[in-house]
């Protein structure tokens, strides 16, 4: 039985061991070679010129992002696709911390079919495998999460300052996570109520985090030229992203119900866990049953990594949900790897034997075939916008292309035709009369923008041409409909 027991095992093992291997070399030799969205191509020219002013990128400029890409550009052709290379190569370098906060709840051999099963985690490594700097943050964020468990299990000293570096590390890469530094409250709480720290070491452990965000935020204040500007730039771009066009619970006009349903079920469920299949639906579904059965043999609420680890999904959680833009799943990423980890630890937990491990493989199994192909597919089908861009290039008549976010992209393949940018109806009727005897398009996006202003476009709109690719890819413009104006 012990010898059966142990083959099992092996078997187990070994099969995560190659799916992980699997993405990885696929990773490598499929890195995404489009830019798409108006993010991406704020990332990939700051690779060339670092401007926040010209939004290369947007504030806050994500600079160890921007400095990472600039490393691995010495082996790649381009400089998204050095974004790239330096997301997939850093994401790899999660599975340890992974494994680390795994084994500190669950037998070693588990832990490694966790972290194997966050890896191959399909809709994560598509985003990882885009010149943005979500794939990077999701590493440090593994690895300022194991620090912060690493610190807390050690005396207050030198292991204090791992995870008020990384920390830094993290909102150098993506300004987003910060709430997460409720890690950081919380290991100093630990500390400081286990009488390792007094108030005073509290007090200076906060100061020297402090020194270590002003690593990143003083080169952004010396690179905009002072303060003043640094901080126009803070308020302004602050002001458009929970005001204007940031998508957040303030700007956006979904009601409070619909809102939590889109981000809790289509959001972190359809899209962060099931990666929109629906065979990692039935597969999640399954061991979330084998999680709510009862068992005796559960202690896994008494782990601190485990509180650890529910107070940042808590933290990141509530952040998201008003502060994050509702129409991108790829803003719930973190709490859709947390639930997943979450998850398998109580799982394993109160499954211990080998054959619940069987289960977990399927899932890892699963994920690295439809990873494979997600993977595949997004570095050789041209994105939407592309196909609109290559399709007006061809056309022989003169026009005008009015868009809304889709001209950022049009401006990154330097597209020789005029493209403008346009929002409200009363600006276009103005702009378009100057372009008298010329075509005049309109991408969707701009006729549903004038529609929402209460413009009846009747009669004055004539169909073109549909260019669509694959929504998992890019949510917003994955179909782009071109119409001529016919007034």
């Amino acid at each position: 039985m012990l010898n059966l027991e142990k083959m099992n095992r092996v078997i187990i093992l070994g099969l995560s061991t190659l799916a992980v291997l699997y993405i990885f070399i696929i990773q490598l030799n499929s890195l995404n070679p489009f830019v798409f969205s108006w993010d991406q191509v704020d990332f990939t020219l700051a690779m060339d010129r670092y401007d926040l002013r010209a939004m290369q990128p947007h504030f806050p400029g994500y600079p160890f992002f921007i400095v990472g890409g600039l490393l691995t550009e010495l082996l790649v052709q381009t400089p998204n696709q050095a974004l790239v290379l330096f997301n997939v190569l850093v994401y790899a370098s999660s599975i340890l911390p992974v494994y680390l906060l795994g084994s500190r709840i669950v037998s070693r051999p588990n832990a490694i079919l966790i972290a194997a099963a966050i890896y191959t985690a399909s809709y994560p490594l598509i985003i990882v495998n885009q010149p943005m700097s979500e794939g990077a943050a999701l590493a440090a964020f593994w690895w300022y999460f194991w620090s912060i468990a690493a610190a807390e299990s050690r005396p207050s000293g030198k292991w204090m300052l791992l995870p008020l570096f990384l920390f830094s590390v993290l909102l150098g890469i993506r300004l987003s996570y910060i709430s997460m530094g409720i890690g950081l409250v919380y290991l100093l709480y630990r500390k400081w109520a286990k009488h390792e720290l007094s108030l005073t070491g509290v007090f200076k452990y906060v100061v020297i985090a402090a020194l270590f965000q002003s690593i990143w935020v003083g080169g952004l204040i010396i690179s905009e030229g002072g303060l003043v500007n640094f901080l126009e730039l803070a308020f302004g771009f602050t002001g458009g992203h929970f005001q204007e066009w940031g998508g957040t619970s303030v700007s956006n006009e979904l009601s409070s119900w619909a809102r939590l349903k889109t981000f809790l079920f289509t959001n972190i469920l359809w899209w962060g866990i099931f990666s929109r299949t629906t065979v990692l639906m039935v597969l999640y579904i399954v061991i979330g049953i084998f999680i709510f059965l009862p068992s005796s043999k559960s202690k896994i609420y008494k782990e601190n990594s485990f509180h650890l680890g529910a107070l940042l999904l808590l933290a990141y959680g509530v952040w998201a949900l008003f502060a994050q833009n509702i129409e991108k799943p790829r803003h719930i990423l973190p709490l859709a790897l947390l639930l997943v980890f979450l998850g398998l630890t109580v799982y394993f937990k109160k499954r211990a034997g080998v054959y619940a491990s069987f289960l977990v493989i399927g899932v890892i199994i699963a994920q690295a075939i439809i990873s494979s192909i997600y993977i595949q597919k997004q570095a050789v089908i041209e994105p939407a916008v592309y196909q609109l861009a290559h399709y007006l290039e061809e056309q022989p008549e003169d026009f005008v292309l009015y868009t809304w976010e889709e001209t950022r992209v049009l401006q990154y393949l330097k597209m020789p035709y005029p493209h403008k940018r346009i929002y409200t109806y009363r600006i276009f009727l103005h702009d378009q009369g100057l372009y008298k005897g010329k075509t005049v398009y309109l991408t969707d996006s701009v006729v549903e923008g004038f529609r929402s202003q209460g413009i009846n476009l009747d009669g004055k709109l004539e169909k073109v041409n549909t260019f669509a690719s694959d929504k998992i890819f890019d949510p917003v413009y994955h179909e782009i409909i071109l119409y001529k104006w016919t007034p």
